[in-house]
C-alpha cells in the first residue's frame, strides 16, 4: 500500500469515528431534552464498569445557569438482567423506602432517542475503593446496609422472581471434571433445598464496585438489574466471595462475621449459595473482561471456595 494510499485510509478512519461520535452526541442530547427540555447537554462520558449496560455520565446545564450530572443508562446488545422498565420501578420503591440508590429520573422503553431502553438516574460523587485501613470498618457498614435491604417489605416492590433453591443452577454451573462428581450427584438426591422462611428484597450482586462511598457512609448502591425476592444467604455468599477475590479470607470473614450479629447463618444452605457463586463464577467469569492475572487469581479464589463449599456439604 502506498504512503498516499495508507493516509487516505486513516482519514476515512477518523471521518467514520467522527460521524459516529457526533451521532452519540446527537442521540444522547436528545435523550436528555426528553427527560428535561430546558436543560442543554454539556459533556459526556463513558463510564467504567457497566458490564450488564452501557452507562455515561451526562453534564447538564438549566436556563439559569444551574449545572448537574446525571447518569444514563442504556440498556443494549449486551444487556442482561431486569428490562429498563422495571429497574426504574425497583429504584422508585428504594427509593421512596429511604434504600441509599440513585434518584430515579426518568425511563424510556420507546426506542425513539436512542436504539435500545434507557433509564436516567441521579449522579453521585463519591469512591468504590475501600483501604485496607478501612476494610473492619466498611465491611460493618455494607453488613448494615444489606440488613436493611432486606428488612425492606416485600410488598412495597414490584413483582420480582424468586430466589430460593440454588440447585438447579448448581447442577448448570458446575464444571464438568470428575472433581465435582460426588458434590453434583450428592445434589442431585438432596431432598427439600428450596428456603422456607420469609422471601426478603435481594439485591443480586452486592459487591464493593456497586456501592458508592462518600466519607464513611454508602452514599448509593447501584445495579438493581438482578435483583430478587427469596434467601438473604444467597447475597451473603455474592459478597463473600468477592470480598474474597478482592481482600483475601479476611474480607470474606469480617463479612460473614458481621452479617451473623444481624441473622443467623445457617452453614448448610450458606454452604449451598457459596457453591452457587463460585461455580456461576467459574462459568461466566471469561465474558467480563478481565486482565488475564487478575482472571487466574478470581479462578483460583472461586475453586477454593467450592471446594470448601463441598468440604461442607459432604
Amino acid at each position: 500500500m502506498t504512503d498516499a494510499a495508507s493516509c487516505e485510509n486513516v482519514r476515512l478512519y477518523f471521518e467514520r469515528l467522527n460521524a459516529l461520535l457526533n451521532l452519540e452526541d446527537l442521540t444522547l442530547r436528545r435523550a436528555v431534552e426528553k427527560f428535561d427540555p430546558d436543560a442543554r447537554l454539556l459533556a459526556i462520558e463513558r463510564m467504567k464498569g457497566g458490564v450488564s449496560a452501557d452507562v455515561h455520565s451526562l453534564a447538564v446545564e438549566q436556563p439559569d445557569g444551574n449545572k448537574s450530572r446525571v447518569v444514563l443508562r442504556l440498556h443494549g446488545e449486551t444487556h442482561y438482567g431486569h428490562n429498563a422498565e422495571l429497574e426504574f420501578e425497583i429504584l422508585c420503591a428504594l427509593f421512596r423506602a429511604g434504600i441509599p440508590v440513585a434518584r430515579p429520573v426518568s425511563v424510556d422503553t420507546s426506542c425513539a432517542f436512542l436504539e435500545h431502553p434507557y433509564l436516567i438516574i441521579e449522579f453521585v460523587e463519591g469512591t468504590s475503593e475501600i483501604a485496607e485501613s478501612t476494610l473492619e470498618a466498611r465491611i460493618e457498614t455494607m453488613v448494615e446496609a444489606l440488613s436493611t435491604v432486606h428488612s425492606v417489605p416485600v410488598s412495597v416492590m414490584p413483582s420480582l422472581p424468586r430466589r430460593i433453591d440454588p440447585i438447579p443452577e448448581i447442577l448448570e454451573f458446575l464444571p464438568a471434571n470428575a472433581e465435582w462428581h460426588e458434590l453434583r450427584n450428592y445434589l442431585r438426591q438432596l431432598q427439600n433445598s428450596a428456603f422456607t422462611g420469609p422471601d426478603v428484597v435481594l439485591h443480586g450482586n452486592y459487591w464493593p464496585s456497586n456501592l458508592i462511598w462518600s466519607e464513611d457512609r454508602i452514599a448509593v448502591i447501584l445495579d438493581w438489574e438482578d435483583a430478587a425476592f427469596g434467601d438473604p444467604l444467597s447475597d451473603v455468599a455474592c459478597a463473600s466471595l468477592e470480598l474474597r477475590f478482592i481482600h483475601g479470607m479476611e474480607g470474606k470473614r469480617l463479612f460473614e462475621r458481621a452479617y451473623a450479629k444481624h441473622r443467623s447463618i445457617d452453614a448448610d444452605r450458606y454452604a449451598l449459595w457459596v457453591a452457587y457463586v463460585s461455580s456461576a463464577a467459574l462459568k461466566y467469569m471469561g465474558a467480563w473482561g478481565l486482565e488475564r492475572s487478575r482472571e487466574e487469581h478470581m479462578r483460583q479464589m472461586a475453586r477454593e471456595a467450592l471446594r470448601e463449599s463441598a468440604a461442607c456439604l459432604l
